[in-house]
């Protein structure tokens, strides 16, 4: 679609998806509790979770920018080396120990451990890596890259952060959405850096499903782990502000470079 809202006006675009996001999360908590009274809060949360998939989707389709976004575009190979500080995050709850989580997704009955890594890989982190992904380092990033990457990397980062509010209608600690402000904006403005680069958003897809797995299943959430990923995060976030000034410089050579054949 040409001359979509999202292109006239991306900023505003990008700030609405925030308080969308947080209003179909009240709206969708309110009509599943009061169809399904059974489920619980990791029940609720699933759905919602792939409430996103479909509209993140649907976005995509509507605007018609599977191209633009880097769907059907190949790797740049070259760039996968910005990959690797991000595979530290994944390894990192390997360092400090995995357990199953207890999940209860209908009240009175918990799951058994393969049916919980089940929900964990294809309902949690499937879920969350493709509606996040499409959106953030999709949709968004590229809606806004035309006022300057790096714009889009740190209103992307903080959108990325600041949506996850809705994980406090769902009953996490307001302290705890704080610290994942924290922890996942320079992360997310990394990411943001490494999806210029990378030519294709597939790779950051199968990061985020790969994180998502290993964060969910950590055994213990203790200071040096927090500590430990916030480290991380940062050396990603500064990773991600050197890449996006080398754009800036390398965009900035190729306007005053004459065009062959003018005058």
């Amino acid at each position: 679609m040409n001359n979509s809202i999202v292109e006239r006006r991306p900023v505003s675009f990008a700030l609405g998806t925030l308080g969308f996001i947080i209003a179909l999360t009240v709206v969708s908590q309110v009509v599943l509790e009061a169809l399904f009274p059974r489920l619980t809060g990791d029940g609720v949360a699933l759905v919602i979770n792939w409430i996103y998939v479909a509209l993140s989707i649907a976005l995509v389709a509507w605007l018609g920018w599977w191209s633009k976004i880097r769907l059907t575009a190949r790797v740049n190979r070259g760039a996968l080396v910005y990959l690797l500080p991000l595979s530290a995050l994944v390894l990192l709850p390997v360092a400090f120990g995995l357990s199953l989580p207890k999940v209860s997704l209908v009240e009175g009955a918990t799951l058994p451990g393969w049916a919980v890594l089940l929900t964990i890989v294809f309902g949690v982190a499937l879920g969350a890596g493709v509606a996040e992904e499409l959106l953030y380092r999709g949709v968004l990033l590229r809606a806004l890259e035309p006022r300057g990457r790096l714009l889009a990397a740190v209103l992307t980062g903080a959108l990325f952060g600041l949506t996850h509010f809705s994980r406090v209608i769902l009953g996490a600690s307001v302290e705890e959405w704080v610290l994942g402000v924290v922890l996942q904006l320079p992360l997310a403005i990394g990411l943001a850096a490494v999806a210029f680069r990378l030519d294709s958003l597939w790779p950051l897809i199968v990061w985020h499903v790969a994180a998502d797995i290993t964060l969910t299943m950590v055994a213990s959430v203790s200071a040096t782990y927090v500590l430990a990923f916030l480290g991380l995060s940062v050396i990603i976030g500064i990773m991600g502000l050197w890449l996006l000034w080398q754009d800036r410089r390398a965009a900035r050579r190729a306007d005053r470079e004459p065009i062959p054949g003018g005058t």
